[in-house]
C-alpha cells in the first residue's frame, strides 16, 4: 500500500509539471524536454543561484560536478544540489551538463589562456550543446584605414577569441568567435566509437594593461551531452511520458529520452528545435553588429510530420553588397566564377525557397533585402538557413547582420503569410 501512495504521489507531481512544462520566455517555447526533470528532483542543472551569504552568485550543480570543475561549494540549491562557485580555467570533466565561468580579470590579470576539456560521458554521447549564457569578448576587428583605399579585410577576431578544437577527425570546423554572442549556441559532433571522445574549448584573452580601450571579458558557458541512443521513447504515452519526462534516468526512463528533442539535424551548427523563437548573426550586438568574416554554417529547425516550412519575420537586416543597382537577390549577392574579377562583396544570407509576403522570390539574400519582410521558407527537405560571409569590408557599407523572429509552418498553401 504504501508503495502504491508513493506512486499516486509522483504521478500526480509528474501530471502537474506537464501541464505547466511549456514556458514562455517571451521569445522561445521551452519544453520539459528542455527545461530537465522536475526541480524537486534536481541533482544540478546549471541555473544561477546565491550562496548561504545571499549576495554570492553561482550556479546549480551537484556536488560531483562542482568538484570536477574545480568549483567551491557556498551553499544549497533544490533538495539534492549545491550552490557551485566556478571560475577555474583548465578544467577537465565528463558530467553531463558542465558549466564554465571567467575567472575574476582585471587589467593586472587579463591576457590569459583558459581551457576546459570536455570527456564525453558515455559511449551514447553523440553531440554536445555549448550554450552561450554569457558572452562578452572584445569584438572582431579590421585593419586601420589606408588613403585611397575603400576595400579592407573582413572583421576577424584578433583580440579574444573563443575556438572549440579536438573535434571529430578533423572533418568538423567551426568559427572562431568573439563580441557579443549572448544567448547564443552551438553544437559539435563527437562520436566515441571513433576516438571523438573529448573536445576542447579554449578561451584567449587580450592582455588589458596594454590595451585600456578593450571591453571586460566575461563568459558563462553550459555545455550538455546528448544522447542519441533511444529505444523507450516508442513505448511512452500518456501518464506514463509524463512521469519518465519529469523524473531523473529511472528503470522508466533514460538521458538519451530527454535528449531527443534536442538533437540537431547532421551539418547543423545551431538548431531550434522550438515551434517558435528569435535567431541572430553572431556578433549582432543589439543591431550594430559587426559581424564576423570567413563564416560558412547552417541555422536548422525542427521539421516534424505536420511542419511544411518555416516563416521568418525580419527585425533586422543589413548585409554587405556589391553595387547600388540591383535587388541584393541571389546573383547580386554572388559573383559568377566565370566572370569574376576584382573583388566584391558575397555575404549573403541562404534561405532555400523563400518568397517575401510582397511577391520577391529568391534564396539568397544581401544588402538590405530581408530588411522589415516577411518571408516563408517552403523546401521540400530539411528548414534550414545558410550564412556565408567573406573577407571583404568596404568603406561606407555596414555589416551590421540580421535578427529574425522564426516560427514553422503548417499550412503552406495557398500561400498567406
Amino acid at each position: 500500500m504504501a508503495f502504491h501512495r508513493v506512486l499516486r504521489v509522483l504521478l500526480i507531481c509528474a501530471v502537474s509539471y506537464s501541464s505547466a512544462s511549456v514556458v514562455d520566455d517571451g521569445q522561445n517555447y521551452r519544453t520539459a524536454r528542455q527545461s530537465g526533470p522536475a526541480s524537486i528532483f534536481t541533482v544540478g542543472n546549471g541555473e544561477q543561484c546565491l550562496g548561504n551569504d545571499r549576495s554570492t552568485s553561482g550556479v546549480c550543480l551537484s556536488r560531483n560536478q562542482c568538484n570536477t570543475q574545480g568549483g567551491k561549494a557556498i551553499g544549497f540549491c533544490g533538495v539534492f544540489a549545491t550552490c557551485c562557485s566556478l571560475n577555474a580555467c583548465d578544467v577537465r570533466t565528463n558530467t553531463k551538463v558542465a558549466v564554465f565561468i571567467n575567472p575574476p580579470l582585471n587589467r593586472e590579470s587579463s591576457g590569459l589562456e583558459c581551457s576546459y576539456n570536455i570527456e564525453v560521458n558515455n559511449n551514447n554521447v553523440c553531440q554536445m550543446r555549448i550554450d552561450f549564457e554569457t558572452f562578452n569578448l572584445a569584438p572582431p576587428t579590421t585593419v586601420d584605414p589606408v588613403e585611397n583605399v575603400t576595400q579592407r579585410p573582413g572583421f576577424s577576431c584578433r583580440n579574444d577569441i573563443f575556438q572549440v578544437t579536438n573535434l571529430q577527425a578533423n572533418s568538423d570546423f567551426l568559427p572562431a568567435l568573439c563580441g557579443d554572442n549572448n544567448g547564443q549556441h552551438l553544437y559539435v559532433r563527437v562520436n566515441a566509437s571513433t576516438n571523438s571522445r573529448a573536445i576542447r574549448i579554449n578561451f584567449k584573452i587580450a592582455d588589458r594593461s596594454s590595451q585600456p580601450n578593450l571591453p571586460q571579458a566575461t563568459w558563462k558557458i553550459k555545455v550538455t551531452q546528448l544522447e542519441c541512443f533511444n529505444t523507450l521513447g516508442k513505448y511512452r504515452d500518456g501518464i506514463l511520458e509524463a512521469l519518465t519526462m519529469s523524473l531523473p534516468a529511472t528503470p522508466f526512463s533514460s538521458s538519451a529520452d530527454r535528449d531527443e528533442y534536442l538533437i540537431a539535424p547532421p551539418g547543423c551548427l545551431q538548431y531550434y528545435p522550438d515551434r517558435a523563437g528569435a535567431f541572430e548573426s553572431f556578433n549582432y550586438n543589439r543591431g550594430l553588429g559587426p559581424y564576423i568574416a570567413n563564416l560558412v554554417y547552417a541555422t536548422c529547425f525542427r521539421r516534424t510530420p505536420d511542419v511544411c516550412g518555416v516563416k521568418l519575420t525580419s527585425a533586422s537586416f543589413s548585409l554587405a553588397y556589391r553595387g547600388e543597382d540591383n535587388l541584393y537577390v541571389d546573383t547580386d549577392c554572388q559573383v559568377n566564377p566565370v566572370t569574376r574579377g576584382a573583388s566584391q562583396s558575397e555575404d549573403y544570407l541562404f534561405i532555400p525557397e523563400a518568397e517575401t509576403a510582397d511577391g520577391l522570390r529568391g534564396s539568397k539574400f544581401c544588402g538590405g533585402s530581408a530588411s522589415q519582410q516577411i518571408i516563408a521558407s517552403t523546401p521540400p527537405g530539411p528548414l534550414y538557413v545558410f550564412f556565408h560571409s567573406d573577407n571583404l569590408e568596404n568603406d561606407g557599407i555596414p555589416e551590421s547582420g540580421y535578427r529574425f523572429n522564426y516560427n514553422v509552418l503548417n499550412n503552406c498553401f495557398p500561400r498567406n503569410y
